[in-house]
């Protein structure tokens, strides 16, 4: 059995994600987490000088899209057929898209503009975004299930981090009814349950 090692900063960021996934997926992985100094020393040794990067026993993959969908398929998480596949694709590029407006408010340094795009965000791009998530749980066996067949994929994982790191710095507005269902049963998974409860304990 292959060795896995996730390595990243000490935040969730584009790496909590991947961190759910070999959660759920019942994985044990090394989840090392750098510090800044020690980033910059071991910056030069990590494809492209980025993270997250996993190390899959001798082999390192960068770029966290491209690791996410590696640990999918590698655990069963990224649909059972193409046509599932493809409809987790969508869902991970609409929320691409979404999390520029994230980033745009974050590295933002107008204050008075930086609260002009929180509020855009909380009161237009987010319940756009929540909506389109709605609709296409919905194209799945009427939305009282997962995105994708009849069990979870990294694409309900993915909608699951991000309400989670949306809400540390803006307001987000409720969930629509099956989205927020959703949310609750990733949430209530007992793997993903029992990591998060060690990592609010820390």
């Amino acid at each position: 059995m292959p060795t896995y090692k996730l390595m990243y900063f000490e935040s969730k960021g584009r790496a909590e994600v991947i961190r759910l996934a070999l959660t759920a997926a019942g994985q044990e992985f090394e989840d090392k987490r750098f510090t800044r100094e020690e980033w910059l020393k071991v910056k030069p040794t990590i494809p492209q000088n980025q993270l997250p990067c996993l190390q899959v026993d001798d082999r390192l993959i960068p770029q966290s899209g491209a690791i996410l969908r590696y640990v999918g398929r590698a655990f069963g998480l990224y649909g059972d057929n193409n046509d599932e596949s493809t409809r987790i694709d969508v869902i991970l590029g609409a929320t691409d898209d979404f999390l520029k407006n994230l980033i745009n408010v974050y590295y933002e340094k107008d204050e008075t503009k930086k609260e002009e795009l929180k509020k855009d965000l909380e009161e237009n791009k987010l319940p756009q975004y929540f909506n389109l998530m709605e609709e296409i749980l919905k194209e799945n066996n009427g939305g009282d299930g997962f995105f994708v067949g009849n069990k979870m994929s990294i694409a309900d994982l993915m909608i699951y981090d991000l309400t989670d790191q949306v809400a540390s710095f803006v307001t987000p507005p409720p969930l629509p009814p099956k989205l927020g269902t959703l949310i609750e049963k990733v949430k209530n998974n007992p793997k993903i349950k029992e990591y998060t409860s060690k990592q609010a304990s820390k």
